[in-house]
C-alpha cells in the first residue's frame, strides 16, 4: 500500500502567516514541525518513507527536500503548474 500527501496549495487562506513561497503546508503552525510533517508523522506506525509520495507544485520541491530528506525523491508527484489538485 501507498500514501500520497498533497502539499501543493498555495497558502492563500492563511495570509499573513503563509506566503507563496511558503504556503501553510510549510509552516510550523503547531511545535516544532510543518503540517506537512506532521502529515508525514501520522503515517509513519503503517508506511514506510519508501511508501509515501508526495504531490507538489515543482517550485516547492526544494522545500519538501528540506523538510523531508527522509522521502526519497523518484516519491515526488510533481505539477509543473498549480491545478488545483
Amino acid at each position: 500500500m501507498k500514501a500520497i500527501i498533497f502539499a501543493g496549495g498555495t497558502g492563500t487562506r492563511l495570509w499573513p502567516l503563509s506566503r507563496k513561497k511558503s504556503p501553510k503546508q510549510f509552516e510550523k503552525l503547531v511545535g516544532n514541525r510543518s503540517t506537512l510533517q506532521l502529515a508525514v508523522d501520522r503515517l509513519l506506525p503503517d508506511f514506510k518513507y519508501s511508501d509515501i509520495h508526495i504531490s507538489t507544485n515543482n517550485k516547492y520541491t526544494n522545500l519538501v527536500m528540506e523538510q523531508l530528506p527522509e522521502i526519497p525523491k523518484a516519491n515526488y508527484i510533481l505539477e509543473p503548474v498549480k491545478k488545483d489538485t
